[in-house]
């Protein structure tokens, strides 16, 4: 009994002493990948300040995709351009701005996947793609400073076309192209006027109706027209009346694209848009099939016919997992931003194709403070803010935040598959 006891507490002390020694180690790992960042900021702020110039709009950003895939490659990562994707979705079935970089660590471990986005508005980066890929490219600079002492993958997807998201040329192409295949989670930057981790993005689908009617004489023969105008009005008046049995997130919203041509005669076409919206998938689906349901009413109900082809994609919602959402909040504070900065912000931020790869992946995007509140995304006055001369300083906290994150799912392969687990989870009881 007595040598049982003696090699037990030899097991003991061997376990406290790694338990001591590992803390230190990680420590150590995380300063120098903060340093690499901070070695690094300089150099990737040229890169920045480029795309900032170039303000290339979506789907063109030749240049902005041909100067990130140079520095990854710089970097040690494997880059692969000219992704295939659906043709139906993008002409030619190649998407010639996209790209795809890895970098393998010590051995097998967690993949950790970082988006990247670089295209402009017709104003210019007002939204700020430019510090979205700035901040991703640092993150993943100082990361492949260390990744020789990780497990795991480390994925960057360069994202083209996010502002026309809905239109399935961006993310979506790329999800349906299974370049995010082997990803376990996701990270994205965005700047703002706030810094947090929660904000939602609506589900969206949209609808165009097309109503066909009879023209006739509108004072002299009315009673042989059929009045498309009055399906398209009536459709409207449905979805008013469903206003009140809706939940409080959903959004159905729309628009006359067409309503007739001369007011002396019966419109026979017409032709509206609309678009459902909710927080999470299942109930914007449910409100969407509410939708198409009164616009069938509407033309039985004026003896028109009504037109309807099904959108090719649809935005979804975002699956977030509280445990990752704590990790981000954790690394922010790291990366020097005060607790009382990092809000809750349950408000949506609008749609986004960034709700399909949360939706399919465990997803955080951090929205880090580069302007007033009083300044909105896309408006001229946040190219101000979003020019690496003034947005820089928050870029590199957003970027320390990603790669404090990414190096801690890296390390921890049990953290990352309990958040996959979670999100399975998660996502089978959504909208339930």
């Amino acid at each position: 009994m007595g040598a049982v006891s003696v090699k037990g507490m030899r097991l003991v002390r061997v376990a406290a002493l790694v338990a001591a020694v590992f803390p230190a180690l990680v420590w150590a790992d995380e300063q120098a990948l903060l340093a690499a960042i901070d070695a690094k900021s300089g150099a990737v702020r040229e890169v920045s300040q480029k795309i900032f110039e170039f303000r290339e709009l979506g789907q063109q950003e030749f240049k902005s995709s041909q100067l990130v895939m140079e520095e990854l490659r710089k970097l040690g990562f494997k880059v692969e351009g000219n992704l295939k994707v659906p043709e139906d979705l993008v002409k030619g079935g190649v998407a010639r701005t996209a790209f795809r970089a890895e970098l393998a660590g010590k051995g097998p471990g967690p993949t950790v996947t970082v988006m990247l986005e670089y295209d402009a508005l017709p104003n210019g980066h007002s939204c700020g793609h430019n510090l979205i890929s700035g901040s991703g490219l640092l993150a993943v600079a100082g990361l492949a400073e260390v990744m020789k002492d990780l497990p795991g993958r480390l994925l960057v997807i360069g994202t083209p076309d996010e502002e026309r998201g809905s239109l399935g040329g961006g993310k979506i192409a790329l999800l349906e192209g299974k370049h995010f295949e082997g990803s376990d989670v996701v990270l994205i930057t965005h700047p703002g006027s706030t810094w947090s981790v929660d904000k939602p993005l609506l589900a969206m689908k949209r609808a165009t109706f097309v109503f066909k009617g009879k023209a006739a004489h509108a004072a002299a023969a009315p009673e042989q027209g059929i009045n498309a105008l009055d399906a398209a009005i009536q459709t409207f008046n449905g979805i008013n009346a469903l206003r009140q049995h809706l939940r409080q997130d959903v959004r159905i919203h729309g628009i006359i694209k067409k309503g007739g041509d001369a007011v002396n005669v019966v419109p026979a076409l017409a032709e509206v848009e609309f678009a459902a919206r909710a927080l999470d998938t299942p109930t914007m689906l449910d409100a969407y099939g509410k939708l198409i349901n009164a616009a069938k009413a509407a033309a039985m109900a004026a003896g028109a016919t009504m037109e309807y082809t099904p959108p090719r994609t649809a935005l979804l919602s975002p699956v977030m997992v509280p445990e990752y959402l704590a990790l981000v909040r954790k690394n922010i504070r790291e990366a020097g931003v005060p607790a009382g900065e990092v809000i809750n912000d349950p408000a949506p931020l609008g749609s986004s194709d960034l709700g399909n790869v949360g939706h399919a992946y465990p997803t955080v995007n951090i929205m880090f403070k580069v302007a007033p509140e009083k300044v909105a995304l896309h408006e001229d006055a946040m190219l101000n803010y979003t020019v690496p001369s003034a947005g820089w300083p928050a870029t590199v906290q957003a970027a320390k935040a990603m790669a404090l994150t990414a190096h801690d799912l890296l390390n921890d392969p049990a953290l990352t598959k309990r958040i996959v687990d979670k999100f399975k989870s998660m996502k089978a009881t959504e909208g339930k």
